[in-house]
């Protein structure tokens, strides 16, 4: 049997989708799993992984540049012969539900959203299940493997892809002993994806450069700052607002940014696709939340943290409206992290350090 699975847009969706594509290869041994990626980087961190039988890209966003791609992409799929294609979560666009059936796949899985208009063209996904409002997104793509496979399934210890290799370990532990001596790291992602609004997901930077400044005087570790090509000047920002020594790390390929994420004794992040590269290799990960839902999709593991501030119309976007980033009238996105401030995001952070890298007590930095 050929699968098509359709996975989200972005770098942490498909990390959150992974333990679902595990559970179904090993529910169905002998099925052929395609993954159909609308972006080229889950392509490039997919290539490789003897889970999928084949690897098809097309981002909706260069259709205007590459018009003939959809064809090519059409014509791919119609010779994998997939027999099913499972729409994972969140996957509320009009692309998810055409594609399947313009290839000519007549069983189509998805989720059944609550915030569903005609343009989203979701009449043409033949086969859904409600949307658990409830649940983290690797429990939800549980969840569909299930509907799928028409039986409740269990819901296993999550599996992840293999981000980097130990060839990678290697390179970072050299590239980052090179820069210091001090072992005590702390990585830093202040950026965050800029996509469909998502700009309001980024704290302060003078804000993260504060809270980063308490954790290397409570640890007298160096904080190293990560990001992509369009986020030079946040990371500098934040690096010359800092009073503790620190790292602007120069943009690397996904594998060894994930290397050098896995040698961090701890991260710091807005939601973001790094955020969940580092909760995934494992690292003590502390994400920071302003409008989006870390009930839904916060860092997943046993030493994660989740900080907001709580107030009331937040989170804005959450498993009930997926599909829609519109905002309720006089709610700013940006209002949520604005208002959290220094105190409060240490007041949450410290105790999770503490109890985490059993970090003895010490008199509350400035």
């Amino acid at each position: 049997m050929n699968i098509l699975c359709m996975c989200p847009i972005g770098i942490g969706n498909y990390l959150l989708c992974y333990p679902a594509f595990v559970l179904l290869k090993k529910l169905l041994p002998s099925a052929s799993l395609h993954l159909l990626a609308l972006r080229e980087g889950i392509a490039h961190l997919a290539a490789g992984d003897p889970l999928w039988a084949g690897i098809t890209v097309m981002d909706p966003t260069k259709i205007k540049t590459t018009p003939l791609r959809p064809l090519l992409v059409l014509a791919d799929l119609r010779r994998k012969k997939c027999e099913a294609s499972l729409n994972f979560f969140p996957s509320n666009g009009w692309h998810y539900h055409v594609l399947p059936w313009l290839a000519g796949i007549g069983r189509r899985y998805g989720f059944r959203y609550q915030i569903s208009p005609p343009a989203k063209l979701s009449v043409l996904c033949n086969h859904t299940t409600p949307v658990d409002v409830s649940l983290h997104d690797i429990y939800q793509n549980y969840r569909l493997v299930g509907f799928f496979l028409g039986k409740d399934v269990d819901r296993p210890e999550p599996v992840f892809p293999v981000i980097c290799t130990e060839a990678d370990r290697q390179w970072a532990r050299r590239e980052l002993d090179r820069r210091s001596a001090n072992t005590l790291r702390i990585g830093v992602h202040p950026g965050s994806s800029a996509e469909h609004g998502m700009l309001a997901k980024r704290w302060p930077p003078e804000k993260f450069a504060g809270l980063t400044d308490r954790v290397c005087r409570l640890l007298c570790a160096e904080a190293y700052i990560f990001g992509g090509a369009d986020e030079e000047t946040v990371k500098q920002t934040v690096a010359d607002a800092m009073r503790c020594r620190s790292h602007v790390m120069p943009v690397a390929s996904l594998p060894k940014t994930a290397a050098l994420l896995s040698q961090c004794s701890l991260c710091i992040c807005n939601d973001s696709g790094l955020m969940h590269i580092a909760a995934c290799l494992g690292v003590p990960t502390a994400g920071i939340f302003g409008p989006t839902d870390e009930n839904r999709n916060g860092p997943f593991g046993s030493t994660v943290i989740s900080i907001r501030k709580k107030m009331r119309g937040f989170p804005v976007w959450t498993a009930a409206n997926v599909g829609d980033r519109s905002t309720p009238k006089g709610i700013d996105p940006r209002e949520g992290l604005d208002a959290l401030d220094l105190d409060e995001a240490w007041g949450q952070l410290r105790p999770w350090i503490e109890a985490t890298l059993k970090t003895p007590v010490a008199s509350k930095p400035e």
